[in-house]
């Protein structure tokens, strides 16, 4: 009899070869490019999100109140492709805007956006 423990691993390998994260969840790019105007270069990153669940977005909700960006961070954090996690980190070191902006592209497309504006 196969051990599961060893099916369950070549399953997790085959996922992870073909580019899909092991989660099984669907992911979408997000796009965003700038001027820095201290290096005079352009910059331009990409990268993939699962859609925010609403446990994501009521959880965001409350915290931001308290503190915007963490609660942005952590909204980016729970919904970013594994294999984008550390280069989207030591992004966000160097440009710290890119966290709001990178949220707020992900709040809009669940259907939250500026009424007021």
């Amino acid at each position: 009899m196969p051990d599961p423990h060893e099916t369950l691993a070549a399953a997790v390998d085959a996922i992870v070869a073909e580019g899909a994260a092991p989660s099984g969840r669907a992911y979408a790019a997000f796009e965003h490019s700038w001027t820095d105007r201290w290096a005079d270069t352009e910059v331009a990153v990409s990268y993939r999100f699962a859609k925010p669940s609403p446990t994501h977005i009521k959880r965001l909700q409350s915290t931001a109140a308290r503190n915007p960006a963490q609660a942005s961070r952590a909204l980016i954090l729970d919904v970013i492709h594994p294999d984008d996690r550390a280069r989207f980190l030591a992004d966000a070191d160097s440009y710290p805007g890119l966290v709001t902006t990178m949220s707020s592209a992900l709040i809009k497309a669940v259907g939250l956006g500026d009424l007021g504006n």
